[in-house]
């Protein structure tokens, strides 16, 4: 097997240290609601990426988190549509997406929102 670039070791270490931060992803703790931790949290996270962006700042961070957890939700959508469709075991959809293991953390976190009709 091929050596990981220095590309992905440095996204896999930024994916393992917003997962430390679950006041910044989980939803139903106590902490998701503290402004504070949530500053620390994201601090911590910008030092991370200025070593790639030395412009980077929060909204840089909120940016890239949000593209990731985008693409993870349209991967997820697609294993759980393979899923449901009775399709057989080898016939599931395999993630492409090369940090989707690392954001499964994330997989009970994600929230759909009601529907509203114009009735």
């Amino acid at each position: 097997m091929t050596e990981p670039s220095s590309d992905r070791v440095f996204w896999a270490d930024f994916i393992e240290l917003y997962k430390d931060y679950p006041c910044l992803w989980k939803i139903k703790s106590k902490e998701y609601s503290d402004r504070e931790a949530k500053a620390a949290a994201y601090s911590v996270l910008i030092g991370k990426l200025k070593q790639k962006d030395t412009s980077a700042n929060r909204e840089t961070v909120t940016k890239k988190i949000n593209a990731m957890r985008s693409s993870f939700r349209k991967e997820v959508k697609k294993v759980t549509a393979s899923r449901r469709s009775g399709a057989a075991a080898d016939d599931i959809y395999q993630p492409r997406l090369w940090y989707y293991n690392l954001l499964l953390f994330l997989q009970d976190q994600e929230v759909g929102r009601d529907s509203v009709t114009n009735a």
